[in-house]
């Protein structure tokens, strides 16, 4: 198994995708777009919650053009080198469809969660539902 970073470009607006995937071939295209989008499977595209899976529903898979930027033999050297690109300034670049910082395991959502016991007692703080 090998992971790679890969951008997807969209090709009718130029903006673009910086996510990372695991794969058996990473030399073979298989279909997959980011956010759980593959070219082969439509369903996931009528359920858009993502602004990139937006996007594919607006201008169509057909519209879509995935690159490897790298290949990596582990998901940790993937990550890290997704947080090198997807920083700050990149998710402020009006350019991405990326709107979270690259690096965490997907979702890599900065919402916490509280959790509480029956009777009402806070027990503990999580940083992303992720962490949960």
């Amino acid at each position: 198994m090998k992971y790679i970073v890969y951008l997807t470009v969209n090709n009718i607006n130029n903006k673009y995708y910086v996510g990372v995937h695991k794969t058996n071939n990473p030399y073979t295209f298989d279909g997959y777009l980011g956010c759980g989008i593959y070219t082969t499977d439509k369903s996931k595209v009528n359920k858009a919650k993502t602004v990139f899976a937006k996007a594919i529903k607006k201008y169509g898979i057909s519209n879509f053009t995935r690159y490897t930027i790298k290949i990596f033999d582990s998901e940790l050297e993937a990550l890290e080198f997704e947080k090198f690109i997807v920083d700050d300034e990149f998710i402020k670049n009006p350019n991405t469809y990326n709107t979270t910082l690259g690096g965490g395991y997907p979702p890599n959502l900065h919402k916490f969660i509280y959790q509480y016991s029956i009777e009402g007692d806070f027990i503990k703080q999580w940083t992303s539902i992720s962490e949960v």
